[in-house]
């Protein structure tokens, strides 16, 4: 009798977030799946048109182009994923100030994307911070409109992602590389191992988990990638992500293409996750 009480108790304590779970969460992502095969405009009659949203979304220049303006950001992760680590191996450690220089280190991070477009706008503009630098050691012939010019401006927004998130990847690889055992390295020093070969067989195996993981946050993030170039461009000048065009989507009543845009990104994320969950396995 006191089990099936204590079982009953257990089963009402999660119903309520069990419920919560299915009509928050289950039916939203349904009902986002059908309407992704409507012509729906958010009011009115919902008109069924099959395949078609999908169809456009690989057929057309301009939805296959904001794809591959994904790729730029998952470019810049590299840079990014690569300094961090590298960061992380320089300070590993125990010195006075740390948590002073890690603090300092993921302030960027930190700040609201209005503040960092409102920096690198000013840094990028035509009379801006960049083209005054290369001004002053004589790189004139290096200056660009960066945010005007169709083939720069991609790489250069996306150079923003460099130093806004290295440190978040900083944080992660210091706290791995902090808890792998020194007597690792000590061991490593008395066979006469160099820096390099320490990072290589040693610094690099053990964190190979949280690099991976890095790796493939970078991958769904430059799916997901919306708010600096819609506050700095709004989209402009072929800087469209698939978020962005959800958003235009939306605002111009294209409810059905913005379910079939928003379906995509949800797959293209899903599969990400999937192989985290698959390749990154606890030990």
């Amino acid at each position: 009798m006191k089990s099936k009480s204590r079982s009953l108790f257990i089963i009402l304590f999660l119903a309520l977030p069990l419920i919560h779970l299915i009509i928050f969460s289950y039916v939203p992502i349904i009902g986002n799946f059908v309407l992704s095969f409507t012509n729906w405009k958010g009011f009115g009659e919902i008109e069924f048109i099959g395949i078609r949203n999908y169809r456009k979304l690989f057929t057309n220049p301009e939805y296959i182009s904001m794809f591959k303006n994904c790729f730029w950001y998952f470019l810049a992760a590299i840079p990014q994923l690569i300094f961090a680590f590298f960061l992380a191996v320089i300070v590993n450690g125990k010195f006075k100030g740390l948590n002073i220089f890690k603090g300092i280190l993921i302030i960027p991070y930190l700040l609201n994307g209005v503040i960092i477009s409102t920096i690198f706008i000013i840094f990028f503009n035509g009379e801006g911070t960049l083209n005054t630098i290369l001004g002053s050691i004589g790189l004139d012939a290096l200056q660009h409109k960066w945010l005007q010019d169709l083939e720069l401006v991609n790489p250069a927004v996306a150079s923003i992602s460099i130093w806004r998130y290295y440190g978040m990847n900083f944080i992660m690889f210091f706290g791995a590389l902090q808890s792998i055992p020194t007597e690792l390295y000590e061991a490593a020093t008395l066979d006469g191992c160099t820096k390099m070969q320490e990072i290589r067989y040693i610094s690099i195996p053990s964190i190979k988990k949280v690099l991976f993981i890095n790796i493939l946050l970078s991958v769904s993030g430059s799916i997901q990638v919306f708010e600096i170039p819609y506050i700095m461009l709004n989209g402009s000048n072929g800087t469209g992500t698939p978020v962005i065009m959800i958003q235009q989507s939306m605002s111009e009543n294209r409810v059905g293409f913005a379910a079939a845009l928003s379906v995509m990104v949800f797959v293209i994320v899903l599969i990400v996750v999937g192989l985290q969950k698959l390749l990154v396995k606890e030990d």
